[in-house]
């Protein structure tokens, strides 16, 4: 039993169980750095509506939005975000769907809570959904 611990096999082996070892401690505490590093641009993914809220009955004709924005990603910064607008009435029916584009500059990290007013008359719409189409990286 003796003579094994003395070979070479052992030793070698040993060194590939520690080698692993510190592998696989590394990777945990600093995998997610890494992946980062090579990550593309992703605004689908990224950004993140925190809250959308469609006000169909601000003064004048045009409604509005009040929509919360949080940029998840912690190296990219975003403008001009796209969303798909959807309208529905009362009854949730859909009634259209509409692309807005939002021209505010969202840094990592970050979240902002903006509101902006819909360029149409939405007709009978009572309530939205939004969702993120894209935006543009900003060097």
């Amino acid at each position: 039993m003796l003579e094994f611990l003395r070979s070479r096999q052992w030793i070698i082996g040993r060194r590939l169980a520690l080698a692993g070892i510190i592998l696989i401690l590394a990777i945990r505490q600093y995998g997610g750095d890494a992946v980062a590093l090579f990550r593309r641009p992703h605004p689908e993914r990224d950004i993140t509506i925190t809250r959308a809220e469609f006000r169909p009955e601000l003064s004048g004709a045009k409604p509005g939005w009040i929509i919360g924005f949080r940029n998840g990603s912690n190296k990219f910064t975003y403008d001009q975000i796209q969303l798909e607008a959807t309208y529905m009435d009362d009854r949730g029916k859909i009634l259209e769907r509409d692309k807005l584009v939002v021209r505010q500059k969202l840094p990592p990290g970050d979240e902002k809570l903006i509101g902006s007013s819909d360029i149409k008359s939405r007709g009978a719409a009572k309530s939205g959904a939004l969702k993120v189409l894209g935006a543009q990286e900003v060097k």
